[in-house]
This record gives structure tokens, sequence and C-alpha cells, in this order.
């Protein structure tokens, strides 16, 4: 019987390390010329992106949170499948109250860093640097430090 309970005990722990919930949101990207934004939350994360586009037509996109083995946390915010055809005026990405360790950007290529900036808990576009392609945007926070 003791060793059933071990094996029980230690396939819950192995569930829980291995199978990790990410949340995966969809939204739709309108090239209206206005204003918009998606959010999602995982725990105490939240990713917000906000945007601006014009041209091409709605496209499907994806935003999707996971929190890493170390505590860091992870916000994939992305056209799945392909590349877009919209024309990004503006684009702002934050993990909320999080500070960001690294940021990923692509078009067809990698962005150079020189067409966003980061502060704090966000990643912005640059004014008259960013070209005004983007496909996807990811950003990983530094890991939650432990209270003492």
């Amino acid at each position: 019987m003791e060793l059933h309970l071990e094996v029980l005990v230690i396939s819950c722990l192995a569930a829980v390390v291995c199978c990790r919930a990410d949340s995966v949101t969809h939204f739709d990207v309108k090239p209206s010329g206005q204003h918009s934004h998606h959010s999602a939350s995982l725990g105490s994360a939240t990713c917000v992106f906000s945007f601006t586009t014009v041209g091409g037509t709605n496209e499907d996109w994806q935003m999707t949170i996971k929190e890493n083995g170390d505590k860091s946390v992870t916000c994939i915010v992305e056209r799945p499948m392909k590349g877009s055809y919209l024309f990004f005026q503006k684009f702002a990405a934050s993990l909320t109250g999080m500070e960001i360790a690294s940021v990923e950007a692509y078009a067809k290529n990698q962005l150079s860093s020189s067409e966003y900036k980061v502060d704090f808990d966000t990643v912005a576009h640059v004014d008259g640097q960013f070209k005004s392609a983007l496909s996807a945007l990811m950003i990983t926070s530094k890991p939650a430090r432990k209270e003492l």
C-alpha cells in the first residue's frame, strides 16, 4: 500500500511540473487605423498588446502566456502559421508589473533592436525606426523573486 501511495504522489507531482496550463487566446487585428488592444492573464501575469494597423484585411492573431520553470513569464503575440500583411503604425506590449528580460520581434526576419525600445515592463515601437512590419513578438520577464 505504501509503495502505491508513493507512486501516486510522484505521478501527481510530475503532472503538475510537466503540464502547466498555458493561456492561449485568439483575437482579430483589424486594419481600421484605430488604436486597439488585446489582453490575457495567467495567474498574476497579464500581457497586454496594443496596436494601430492599416492596409490589408482582418487577420486572426494569437496570444500565448506561459510560466517558465524559473518562474519567469513569456508572452507570445503572433499571427500563427503566416506572416502579416498589415501595416503597423504603432505597437506596444507589456507584462504588467514584471520587468522584461528579453524581447524577440519578427516580420519576415527578426526586427532590429533599433525598431523597438524596452522600458521596465513594456516594449514599444520607436517612431522613425520601426519599419511597420510585425508578425510575431515574444517578451520574457525576469524570474519572479522569492519572498523571504
